[in-house]
């Protein structure tokens, strides 16, 4: 079993809750935002380690009343401080005007908001077009970007500006400088940039959520 499972079924232990008890809780706050309900078997899976990436983790954190970071293993923040905050879900045209933008976002033009903990400043949210990166993050997944992380080192994902449009790739510091994608397909092609590539932000999470 794995450090989910274990935190789960600590959290649940502290509640005094039973499995289907849980997941009647998960259910009741995933339904105020139209979600599918939780059955106490996928509940079960989880905490027997079946499952490893439940889609309704940020919901299990909420009704749990812990930190999520906590939940999947970080023992660096207060597994009761369950800080969660909204970042931006915003689109890939708004992504690749951001790395010389001096106001890179403005919150009012979210397209959908995805609820993390996290301890970050600038963040924004991407959902993944293609499978040119789908070892890390599969075509429809999210993931969280750092807008303040722009220092370029050897293997981190990163979103880029290139030609004035975003791209989601591993960086490799050459020589040459390239860009390389992370797939299944071999079709996909390392990209050398040759002015350069602006960096949006570093790739710090994927998520399911929304």
């Amino acid at each position: 079993m794995g450090i989910l499972s274990e935190r789960v079924k600590i959290a649940r232990g502290r509640k005094g809750w039973k499995q289907m008890e849980l997941a009647r809780r998960v259910s009741a706050h995933r339904a105020k935002s139209g979600k599918a309900i939780v059955r106490q078997q996928s509940i079960n899976q989880l905490e027997v380690g079946e499952v490893t990436s439940p889609r309704y983790l940020h919901d299990l954190a909420a009704v749990l009343e812990v930190n999520v970071e906590w939940l999947i293993g970080d023992d660096d923040v207060d597994p009761l401080s369950n800080n969660i905050s909204r970042v931006p879900l915003i689109s890939w045209v708004q992504a690749g005007e951001l790395a010389d933008a001096a106001d890179p976002y403005y919150a009012g033009d979210a397209e959908d908001w995805v609820p993390i903990a996290h301890r970050h400043d600038n963040l924004i949210a991407l959902r993944v077009r293609g499978d040119s990166m789908n070892k890390i993050a599969a075509d429809g997944s999210i993931i969280i970007v750092d807008l303040n992380e722009r220092d370029a080192v050897d293997g981190k994902h990163y979103v880029f500006r290139c030609d004035g449009r975003a791209t989601f790739k591993t960086y490799r510091a050459g020589p040459p400088v390239k860009l390389e994608p992370q797939s299944y397909d071999p079709d996909f092609s390392d990209i050398f940039p040759e002015d350069g590539a602006e960096i949006v932000g570093l790739v710090i999470r994927k998520t399911e959520e929304i």
